[in-house]
């Protein structure tokens, strides 16, 4: 019975991170070229991320558990936030100081492309441990139907999730090809993350709070410090302003969709 659960729930992370890398197929159309766009791309990223950070990730562990809001509950949350800034800051650092990068690593999208490739897989995490319990709990009678419910819910929100990994690839010249193995990679932690979440569902449930959060600090500091500044250098704080509203909008209406 638990090594069935474990395949499922594997496969359910596997394809939930597949269907991240559809996001890279809008870059297709035409009239979007991101490497003239880049600022404008860099601020739609940043929007898609900051919503997901806020809708995917932080409302949702407050809402984990039973009863309302609470000191008690949104102190690991917050926790997990700042330590998830400090590691985007410390990687960053590391990055920022590392000898410049070989041409091939370029066309993954440079130190921002790099940057969000670690911010996102960080968050893809948290989002695995999640399905794994769910089916957790499906196999021990503790709910019903969680764990497919979930997987399908993530793999829709990885779908703008892609795009935002995708964005920064195209904008360095990356193939769509390129864009859609990078965005899948980020999300390869999903289905090995339920493995351990199904094994030791007891032991990860109480940690998802503040594992949320470290992923929610790590892409909110990215958006920041990298992104916005960047996008800001080839184009107008208002152009920029729309961009991020857009973006942020998107990842609001697939959420309200849900």
């Amino acid at each position: 019975m638990l090594s069935t659960t474990l395949l499922i729930a594997f496969a359910a992370g596997l394809l939930a991170s597949l269907a991240c890398g559809l996001g890279a197929l809008p870059l297709l159309i035409k009239g979007i070229d991101p490497v003239k766009q880049r600022g404008l791309g860099y601020g739609f990223a940043g929007g898609l991320m900051f919503s997901a950070s806020v809708y995917n990730l932080l409302l949702p562990a407050l809402d984990l558990g039973d009863g309302g809001w609470s000191l008690g509950k949104v102190a690991p949350i917050i926790a997990g936030v700042l330590l998830g800034a400090l590691f985007l800051q410390v990687a960053e650092s590391m990055v920022h100081d590392t000898p410049e990068m070989p041409e091939r690593w370029k066309r993954w999208g440079g130190r921002v492309g790099f940057l969000v490739f670690i911010a996102m897989t960080i968050h893809s995490i948290p989002e695995g441990v999640a399905v794994g319990v769910g089916y957790a709990a499906d196999s021990q009678g503790a709910a019903d139907g969680m764990g497919p419910t979930l997987a399908l819910a993530i793999a829709i929100h990885n779908i703008p999730e892609g795009l935002a990994v995708a964005i920064p690839l195209r904008s360095a010249g990356a193939s769509i090809v390129r864009c859609f193995l990078a965005a899948v990679a980020t999300s390869l932690t999903q289905p090995l993350a339920t493995i351990p979440a199904v094994l030791l569902a007891w032991f990860f449930d109480p940690l998802m709070p503040i594992l949320m959060g470290f992923a929610a600090g790590a892409m909110i500091f990215l958006v920041i410090l990298e992104l916005i500044p960047e996008a800001l250098e080839t184009e107008s704080p208002k152009r920029i302003a729309w961009a991020f509203t857009t973006g942020f909008c998107l990842m609001l209406m697939v959420q309200v969709v849900l």
